[in-house]
């Protein structure tokens, strides 16, 4: 199927106006013209889009649904020429990065001065993401690389899978003025779980121990940050990354509490699809490689 980009202008204006000759004024082109172009599209679709018996003209069904389809094909040309465009104005060195949140905020910025250097002096775009949706971005292009826990499907051709980190989910909650966890996690005794949203990665893995403590969930998010502030106000019990709470755990503020057992290991990695990237983004690659 051959649909030339004009003829999806044309059919938008079109279902703007509802009228030929104005459409065709819009579109700078003479009304025949405009009108043949309307019937290529439609021989094209093997579709009448248009209801001319009527006036104004109306969109058939299928126009109506098709108007949608030429919106979305047109806001997705314009913004991959506009991507490309700000690629070139920054000399292509822009390397888009999806992460998880946790990962965004706590390990992104320990890694930045490692991966600035080089002849292409690369330019992190990093966007902090759920870690469901930051998968979708990958696997529909909109990043070139993604940070986010471990996933089977990206470990698998098309894509390259780079494990770059292990880290545990501790169980932990704020202390007293001196030093002494405000909770304890008793099979007897029930207490207040900040909890991860059961669909999200963290929450997935927690579930594995849901059994073994008794909680109350008396908040839920999927955002790490957020459950780490609540959990220092005192406010129940979390789960979370060590590398989030390195320093509220050497000042006291936070203390890891409930038996080993219910420390649970993660794993991070870096992905991107097999296809060769931009240089930049291949110098960041390979110094990913290197940090491991």
């Amino acid at each position: 199927m051959n649909i030339e980009s004009k003829w999806l202008e044309d059919f938008l204006a079109l279902a703007e106006v509802r009228n030929f000759s104005v459409a065709a004024e819009m579109r700078n082109v003479t009304q025949p013209a405009f009108s043949r172009r309307i019937k290529a599209l439609e021989q094209t679709v093997g579709a009448e889009l248009v209801d001319r018996s009527k006036t104004p003209v109306e969109l058939t069904p299928s126009g109506r649904m098709f108007r949608i389809t030429a919106r979305t094909l047109m806001n997705q040309m314009m913004e991959g020429i506009g991507q490309l465009s700000d690629l070139s104005k920054l000399g292509g060195n822009m390397v888009r990065v999806a992460a998880a949140h946790s990962l965004a905020t706590s390990l992104v910025p320990t890694i930045q001065p490692q991966l600035s250097a080089g002849k292409h002096n690369p330019l992190l775009s990093v966007e902090a993401v759920d870690v469901d949706q930051a998968i979708e971005v990958l696997q529909e292009g909109g990043c070139d690389l993604l940070l986010a826990f471990d996933d089977a499907q990206l470990r698998l051709p098309p894509y390259q899978s780079l494990q770059i980190g292990q880290a545990e989910l501790l169980p932990v909650c704020a202390c007293d003025s001196e030093g002494n966890p405000l909770y304890s996690i008793d099979k007897d005794q029930e207490v207040p779980w900040l909890a991860y949203s059961p669909t999200s990665y963290m929450g997935r893995q927690v579930e594995a121990v849901r059994d073994q403590v008794n909680l109350k969930a008396v908040f839920l998010s999927s955002m790490t940050d957020l459950l780490k502030t609540l959990a220092m106000q005192g406010q129940g019990v979390a789960w979370l990354p060590d590398y989030a709470i390195v320093d509220e755990l050497a000042s006291g503020k936070v203390a890891v509490i409930g038996e080993s057992h219910l420390r649970l290991p993660i794993t991070y990695y870096a992905y991107r699809y097999q296809a060769r990237l931009h240089p930049a983004g291949e110098q960041v690659w390979q110094a990913l490689r290197n940090l491991v």
